[in-house]
């Protein structure tokens, strides 16, 4: 696990093996959760140009059984974070859980998430090369373009397929512009550790 600092936040970056990440029946079950009417018709505030999104939807990525040895994975790095490891992991749970799926000139604006979540986990499902960069912003205003900051302000920080981000909900995060005529597809989770 690598912690990143930057500004007031430290981040957590880790890489899980291809057996897990490019099982056909995940991708294949992801494919078509934002293949949905539902998916197709959510326009999150936070994007500019075209995306998809379950974000807000009833049945969602952890519903799907071919996610549940990802789930796991992503619980045993976050549980390996010294902030969570003293926490009771049977109390686990996620509280929301989406997917994102962003097109070839897409980007996110300036976000946080809600403060009764613990921390969030972002997977980067598939990300084709010249794909956007998470943007950590110093200071950042919520539904603010990361463009608008200086450099100083802006830490970009490198995914690819198979990362793992986790970050305090507090963190203003944005999306820097995706480049690729592949669309980058990444997985949303926010929880919460209750105390031993």
């Amino acid at each position: 696990m690598e912690e990143i600092k930057c500004f007031d936040y430290t981040l957590y970056r880790s890489h899980c093996n291809e057996d897990l990440y490019k099982d056909p029946n995940l991708v294949s079950a992801i494919d078509t959760l934002l293949n949905t009417t539902y998916a197709n018709s959510t326009t999150p505030s936070e994007r500019i140009g075209e995306a998809v999104s379950t974000v807000g939807s009833d049945f969602n990525i952890l519903h799907l059984p071919e996610t549940h040895r990802l789930a796991e994975w992503i619980i045993s790095q976050i549980m390996s974070i010294d902030e969570f490891n003293s926490k009771n992991s049977n109390t686990f749970d996620f509280t929301r859980h989406w997917a994102n799926r962003i097109y070839k000139d897409c980007n996110g604006l300036c976000h946080t998430h809600p403060k009764n979540a613990d921390a969030v986990a972002i997977f980067y499902l598939d990300v084709p090369p010249n794909s956007s960069d998470l943007v950590v912003i110093n200071n950042g205003k919520e539904n603010s373009n990361y463009l608008d900051y200086d450099e100083k302000d802006r830490h970009h920080i490198d995914v690819e397929s198979g990362t793992l981000v986790i970050h305090k909900p507090n963190v203003p995060h944005a999306v820097s512009i995706h480049n690729s005529n592949e669309p980058r597809t990444c997985l949303i989770f926010e929880f919460t550790i209750a105390e031993e």
